[in-house]
Order: C-alpha cells, then sequence, then structure tokens
C-alpha cells in the first residue's frame, strides 16, 4: 500500500514472475516429449521449427485461465477462512477420495499385470472411445494443429484470439479490482462471538485450552485428526492389495507385518503434532511460565490428548481388519496393545524434542512453521520404525513364525515406552523452566 506503484504494476510483477517460473517447468517438461515424438513419427522440419514457438505458448492459456479461476477461489477461502470445522471435513473427504482413487487405480494396474491380458483393457472399443473424447478437448488440438501445420493459420488466429481475450479481462480485474480484493480479504473481523467466562479445574480447562488451539488453525486440525481419522481406512486398503498380492507368495503371514508397517507409519506423521508441544504455544508461551499450574500437568494434558486420538485409532484399525478377517482378533489384540506402546514412547519422544530445542519459528498467521525440524524428525523417527517393525514381522512370519513377531514388538514396545515416558517427565519443571523464547 504505501509503494509508489498501483495495482496493475504488483500485479503484474507477480504475473511475469509467476509465468516464468511455469514457463522454465514446461520447458523442461514438454519440450524432450514432443522431440522424442517428432523422431518416433519421423515428423518433417516444420514440425521442429514450431516447438520453440508451442512450448513458450502452451502454458499461457492455462495460466491465465487459473489466474481468472483464482479471483473466486480467493472469495471461497474468504467466505470459509474461520469455518475450521467444515474445511477439515473438506480435507478429510479429499484426502479419503484421493486415497481410495489411488488405491482402486493400483489394485486396477495389479490385476492387469497378473493376469497380462492388456487386450481386454485396451482393445479396439476403448482405443476408439479414447479418440472421441479427445476429439471434444479443442484447446490441445489447436495447439496440436500448430505443430503438425494443420489448419494452421485458423488454429494460430483462434490461439491468439483466446489469449488477448483472456489477458484484456486480467487487465481490466487488475486495474480495477486487485487492491480492493486483497484489502477486503485482510480487514474482516475474525471474532465476532462473546464468549462466556467458565469456571473449571485446572485440568479440564487445559485440556479445553489444548483443543481450542488445536481447532484454531485447519492446518492443526489437519495434521493432528485427520489423518488420524484416516488411517483405519488406509490400513484397510493397503491390507487388501497385500491379501493379493503377497498372500499367494509369502503367506497370511505377510498381513500382520503389513498392518504393523502401515499402522506406525501413518500415526506417526498423526502424532508428530506433539513435536509442537512447546512452540505452538507461540507468543503466549510466557503465559505457561505464570498460571498456578505445575509444569508437569500442562505437559501431561497434552500428551493425554494426543493418546486420546491415536491409540483408539490403533485399536479401531486392527478391529476393522479382524471383522474384515484379513487378521484373528488374537492377532488385532496383540498388534493393538504393542503399537500403543511405540506410539506412546514415539509420542513422548516427540515432546522431548521440543523441550530440548523449540522451534520457535511462525508464519504469517502465527502458526507454527512447516519447516520445524522437530517435526520432520518426529515423522523420520516414526518411519524408521514402521520400516524395521513391519519388514522385520514380514521376515519373522515367514522364517520363524508369527508368535515370534509379537515377541519382539512387545520387546521393543514397552521398553521403548518406560524409557521415553521416563525422560518425559524426569526433573520436567527444572528443564521446562529453563526454556526461553
Amino acid at each position: 500500500m504505501k509503494l509508489p506503484v498501483g495495482g496493475f504494476d504488483v500485479f503484474s510483477a507477480k504475473f511475469l514472475y509467476l509465468y516464468l517460473k511455469q514457463f522454465v517447468f514446461s520447458l523442461i517438461i514438454s519440450l524432450p516429449t514432443f522431440i522424442l515424438f517428432g523422431i518416433k513419427t519421423a515428423q518433417g522440419v516444420g514440425f521442429f521449427l514450431m516447438l520453440l514457438p508451442n512450448v513458450f505458448f502452451l502454458p499461457v492459456i492455462p495460466f491465465l485461465l487459473s489466474i481468472i479461476l483464482s479471483v473466486p477461489v480467493m472469495w471461497i477461502i474468504k467466505a470459509f477462512k474461520n469455518k475450521f470445522l467444515i474445511l477439515l471435513l473438506f480435507y478429510t473427504l479429499v484426502l479419503i477420495a484421493g486415497f481410495t482413487f489411488y488405491i482402486y487405480a493400483l489394485k486396477f494396474i495389479l490385476g492387469i499385470l497378473e493376469s497380462g491380458n492388456f487386450a481386454n483393457v485396451f482393445d479396439s472399443s476403448t482405443i476408439f472411445a479414447i479418440k472421441q473424447f479427445s476429439s471434444y478437448l479443442y484447446l490441445p488440438i489447436l495447439f496440436k494443429n500448430s505443430l503438425l501445420l494443420y489448419n494452421f493459420w485458423k488454429s494460430a488466429v483462434i490461439n491468439l484470439a483466446i489469449i488477448g481475450f483472456l489477458c484484456a479481462f486480467i487487465y481490466i480485474f487488475a486495474e480495477k479490482f486487485y487492491f480492493s480484493l486483497i484489502i477486503s480479504s485482510k480487514n474482516e473481523k475474525i471474532f465476532k462471538k462473546k464468549t462466556k467466562t467458565v469456571h473449571q479445574s485446572n485440568t479440564a480447562a487445559l485440556m479445553s485450552k489444548e483443543f481450542k488451539n488445536i481447532f484454531r488453525s485447519t492446518n492443526y486440525a489437519f495434521q493432528y485428526l485427520t489423518i488420524v481419522f484416516t488411517t483405519p481406512l488406509m490400513v484397510y486398503f493397503s491390507s487388501e492389495i497385500a491379501s493379493s498380492v503377497g498372500t499367494p507368495i509369502l503367506g497370511k503371514g505377510v498381513l500382520p507385518g503389513i498392518v504393523v508397517l502401515v499402522l506406525i507409519m501413518f500415526l506417526s506423521m498423526g502424532t508428530s503434532f506433539s513435536a509442537t508441544s512447546v512452540t505452538r504455544e507461540g507468543g503466549n508461551f510466557f503465559l505457561t511460565k505464570i498460571i498456578p499450574v505445575s509444569f508437569t500437568k500442562q505437559i501431561f494434558v497434552k500428551f493425554v490428548i494426543y493418546l486420546l486420538i491415536s491409540v483408539p485409532a490403533i485399536f479401531v484399525s486392527c478391529f476393522v481388519l479382524a471383522f474384515a478377517q484379513f487378521i484373528d482378533y488374537v492377532a488385532a489384540t496383540l498388534i493393538a496393545i504393542s503399537l500403543s506402546f511405540v506410539i506412546t514412547g514415539n509420542i513422548c519422544h516427540s515432546i522431548v524434542m521440543d523441550i530440548k530445542r523449540p522451534q520457535f519459528q511462525y508464519l504469517e498467521n502465527g502458526e507454527v512453521s512447516a519447516n520445524n525440524k522437530n517435526v520432520s524428525t518426529s515423522i523420520g523417527i516414526g518411519f524408521g520404525i514402521s520400516f524395521l517393525m513391519g519388514i522385520g514381522g514380514i521376515v519373522l512370519s515367514f522364517f520363524v513364525s508369527l508368535p515370534a513377531m509379537y515377541i519382539v514388538l512387545f520387546a521393543f514396545g514397552v521398553p521403548f515406552a518406560s524409557i521415553e515416558t521416563f525422560k518425559l517427565f524426569f526433573r520436567l519443571e527444572k528443564r521446562y523452566s529453563g526454556i526461553e523464547v
């Protein structure tokens, strides 16, 4: 607002910078593809001469359309930016839909590879349907025509007309509405609801504060809740694929190992939220030092909240698999109990990391920076444990026996949880009081 430039100047600078990035990306991806296509299909000199201008203009129309679409998207974000539960539900459904599509696509490909019968998928009727669908993709057809010198001038004129129309539309928007849109999205009041003072015990008040702190941000809520809530679905699909691919080769003993690997992996991403236990307090961290509640109780409440989500997710995931007859109920119980110890140990270790090396780095909205080292370390440790326990479980079940896998899980999980819990709460008051922002 204070720079001696207008809205159009600011917008143009952003526009050119983003387009140049998109152009470089398009050049790297499309140019080798087109060259290989030209060589393979023995195209003439005209094809290769038209490559450079086409690669230059190829991202223009999608880029201009994305800018136009960004305006209604911005208004939608503005309308829902404080509706955390709606956004959380939307993100959860998108994650479930994406993962479901991915799993079914993977199963489809595996089915083709197992049968070796590609003719049933890519027969003449399927290829004809693809050609019919492609005939309606007018914008790509225009670029194809200019490359192959087919209806060249007609296609070129239509291309330039579309680009000119979109540029004119964006120019009017940038000149008239850019600054007003930015200002209107920044100056809206966030809090409108009047709240009452509620008398609670220290523990209840701390629990309430932690949940409100989580739900104040869709990023926090997504990291803490969505991944954990969708874990049973992900474990179910992974087991379904493993039962159809791995079981015929390695036997049913492979499934418990797959369950262990996937469960620890996904829950490690959810419980990595515990690696921001201290830094998530942000600018209000000093309040944790002066409220009349011990540091031990404050950390204990955080610890319990993490367990309240992750441990039920483990049991639900395991018993869903038992109900679907991927594993028996005894295996489900043993895996759930042993992994509860493993996840408890990882949660405690993550909190200890944040107490030792708090990462007070925040985004513009006050949220913890996404590149928090403690979060990355927590996920890395979880992935390492999931790999060792999962692959080790598969090897043990195949070469030794299933009971050997359960013994190893408990032999690792119980000491790991006990040691990390002790490390967390031993002399916690002194260590927490030494934290400086």
